[in-house]
């Protein structure tokens, strides 16, 4: 069977059935129990990617400032520090202060063109730029910033051409944390129940995020129908926000061992676990030096509960919506194929030994 040349097959590693396809730059993945079932849910997830698609395509169209304030621009040709701040009051005015933040890390690299006016700015001017940049990552995010940016003026006729239309894009390979091996997870689980450290353990347990494990009330928690609530998370600033996107708000179940632990909380008022991000990071950071040979973070209980998952053939989308995961998202597959990766490199050095 197919829909719009995409085929729908049986997965071999279990009984369900799925669909990849490409839209956006992205690859998107579905799957159910029933061929017919899978046909469906594809044929719904291409009309709302196509949706998204059509409306990124409208969302330019339209200049922000008026036809004098584009002239002012013009006849005054503004700099780029003065054109920040108007793309910054008029396009960004909503967005968290962590990610205004992540704005001023990549202002510090522009000291070079701040003051000049925008029109007068070149792609060898941002080449140069980019080319003092060490960290991929950073790298790619000051270019897609500036193309932002850029791209805003150019809508608002304040620059005839964007100088990022000739740079490609800066490749950056995502790092993936390492996953608990089963002897270390045994270890650690033991060691949280002997230390109390239950935070940890509703992690590892139900696959959540740092700051929505922090974030947790007691309104959160459904005892009688056994389901947890994620609805926002604790910044970096260690106040209450929203989660990191729309697909992080999620009801999952509650299972078995996180369920014995959240029953200690029934009377807790608030914050369930009423610690800051740094404590809890400092606290896993130093328990994993003083038992453990490896680089694990807080975020490798996430990766471990996901590995979990699949080792015991959880179909995809359903990981997918426990996590909060977009449905078709790579991140999942890649935590679990990174993780078997490096678990035969280790085992290949048990041969060799």
């Amino acid at each position: 069977m197919k829909y719009k040349n995409i085929s729908i097959i049986k997965r071999k590693d279990c009984n369900s059935w799925c669909a990849r396809f490409r839209k956006n730059g992205k690859q998107f993945y579905v799957s159910a129990k029933t061929q017919k079932e899978c046909y469906e849910k594809l044929k719904l997830e291409i009309k709302r990617q196509t949706k998204i698609e059509l409306q990124a395509l409208k969302e330019p169209t339209k200049p922000t400032l008026t036809l004098k304030e584009q002239n002012e621009y013009k006849k005054d040709n503004y700099t780029f520090i003065e054109w920040y701040n108007k793309w910054l009051n008029i396009y960004k005015k909503d967005v968290k202060n962590i990610t205004k933040k992540d704005y001023n890390s990549s202002m510090n690299y522009l000291s070079e063109i701040k003051n000049l006016p925008l029109e007068n700015i070149t792609s060898i001017n941002i080449l140069e730029i980019l080319s003092k940049i060490d960290f991929e990552r950073r790298k790619q995010k000051v270019y897609e910033f500036l193309n932002d940016i850029f791209k805003k003026a150019k809508i608002n006729k304040l620059i005839s051409e964007n100088p990022l239309d000739v740079i490609d894009k800066p490749k950056h390979k995502r790092k993936y944390g390492l996953a608990f091996s089963n002897e270390d997870e045994k270890k650690l689980i033991q060691i949280l129940e002997e230390k109390n450290l239950d935070y940890f353990l509703i992690c590892l347990y139900q696959g959540l995020r740092r700051g929505e494990m922090l974030a947790l009330t007691r309104n959160d928690i459904d005892f009688e129908n056994r389901l947890l609530t994620i609805n926002k998370s604790l910044n970096k600033e260690n106040k209450v926000d929203t989660t990191k996107n729309i697909y992080s708000n999620r009801v999952i179940p509650i299972f078995n061992n996180a369920f014995k632990i959240l029953e200690k909380y029934k009377n807790v008022q608030g914050r369930i676990f009423d610690i800051t991000r740094t404590k809890a990071e400092s606290t896993f950071l130093k328990l994993v030096r003083e038992n453990f040979n490896k680089k694990y973070t807080i975020h490798s209980l996430r990766h471990t509960f996901i590995t979990n998952c699949q080792e015991k053939q959880i179909p995809l989308h359903i990981i997918q919506k426990w996590v909060g995961h977009n449905i078709g998202s790579e991140v999942t597959t890649k935590i679990y194929t990174h993780t078997r990766e490096l678990a035969e490199l280790e085992n290949i050095e048990k041969m060799n030994s």
